[in-house]
């Protein structure tokens, strides 16, 4: 594991000569980072959610370097949203909510690599499917137009979670109604 790396963006110095100040400032930095990049790949198996979180701070808060403590707290505050290890009360949970449609506000204005619009055979084989199902059960249209405000940065109204919810618990037992009807494959 090699966080080391974005430390130095941090600082804006790559490349620069190093004062000893700075390297130990490294240091304390990367114990912290590792710190977190332990807690990610016990939880999630990836350590580079750190990294990725260092690349958003440095984008986010590309500034004069606000020192060892802000890191520290900045740096927990994005991993304890990204990878939880605490339990919520409902009002911490809804706060979820806005977060959940700032991410995804934040998301729809990120760049987009041409090759990702492309429509190729199999999504205009879904895109019909999903016509199909949405025009022959209104439930699904539902479903349909809730993914779409999801996916646009829309909050979810308390009728679409409850909605999300129920499909959420369906999904299980769909998967054991296509096995046992033969849709699908059981797995091996």
């Amino acid at each position: 594991m090699h966080v080391c790396a974005f430390c130095g963006s941090c600082f804006g110095v790559k490349g620069q000569p190093q004062t000893m100040s700075l390297i130990v400032s490294r240091l304390e930095l990367t114990s912290i980072a590792e710190e977190h990049a332990e807690w990610a790949i016990e939880q999630r198996g990836d350590w580079e959610i750190v990294s990725r979180a260092i690349g958003y701070m440095a984008a986010i808060h590309d500034g004069p370097w606000q020192g060892k403590a802000w890191f520290e707290n900045t740096l927990r505050v994005l991993m304890e949203v990204a990878v939880p290890n605490t339990g919520l009360d409902e009002d911490a949970a809804a706060f979820l909510i806005d977060l959940q449609r700032g991410a995804n506000e934040s998301y729809q204005r990120a760049p987009v690599a041409k090759s990702d619009l492309r429509v190729t055979d199999e999504v205009a084989a879904m895109v019909t499917t999903f016509t199909e199902a949405g025009c022959e059960y209104g439930l699904v249209s539902d479903l349909l137009d809730m993914c779409e405000g999801i996916f646009h940065g829309e909050a979810m109204a308390k009728e679409d979670r409850y909605t999300l919810l129920v499909a959420a618990t369906s999904a299980p037992f769909v998967r054991q109604e296509r096995k046992k009807r033969k849709i699908d494959k059981a797995d091996a």
